[in-house]
């Protein structure tokens, strides 16, 4: 391998750690923003208005987006698949925290420690599989085109259901038992419980 390649491998590890340091530290902090914003509803479609599994994911989408669109500029011309590969890692870190919540509460009950943790090795994943994908042949351009669909229909998702969510389980603010509350709640006292 050319030292440029090797140079190139280096840059492109490195901005994938920064990937994993910004979505971790950002999506903690998204976890608060609602709250902090006194219960502002526009920041609802951005930070996590209940303690739903849905309003969860949005601590690893927003952050991956924001950071995908900074770091495509340093790196554009030195990868290939791009947006499949930051389409995939996001789509596989959100994966890994529902399908973590729904297997393991079932058994333990909720655990905040273990939540976290389920938190950091899904972003730590996806980061694996974005370095894998972005020096991996280039695949169709066609996967390029669905991988954009994805993230529109995501930022829509995120935006729509915040104000107006589904009434099933992933949707549904968590308590210790079924709370039949979704969306903003009505008794914000109610999220500063579990916060």
């Amino acid at each position: 391998m050319s030292q440029e390649f090797q140079r190139q491998r280096r840059k492109l590890l490195l901005w994938e750690i920064g990937s994993f340091i910004f979505i971790g530290l950002f999506g903690a902090g998204l976890h608060f923003v609602f709250e902090l914003s006194e219960f502002w509803s526009p920041i609802g479609w951005f930070g996590a208005v209940n303690e739903s599994t849905w309003e969860h994911l949005k601590l690893v989408f927003w952050p991956a987006v924001i950071f995908s669109l900074i770091e495509y500029t340093y790196v554009r011309d030195s990868v290939r698949n791009y947006l499949f590969a930051k389409a995939v890692s996001t789509v596989v870190m959100m994966a890994i925290i529902v399908a973590t919540w729904y297997i393991y509460t079932p058994i333990t009950g909720n655990i905040n420690w273990f939540n976290i943790a389920i938190f950091y090795v899904a972003v730590f994943i996806g980061q694996i599989i974005s370095y894998r994908l972005l020096t991996a042949e280039a695949y169709p351009q066609s996967f390029a085109y669905s991988s954009l669909a994805v993230f529109v229909v995501l930022c829509i998702a995120f935006v729509v259901f915040t104000y107006f969510p589904p009434r099933f389980s992933l949707f549904e603010h968590y308590d210790l038992l079924d709370t039949n509350e979704y969306g903003i709640l009505d008794d914000y006292e109610d999220l500063r419980v579990f916060r």
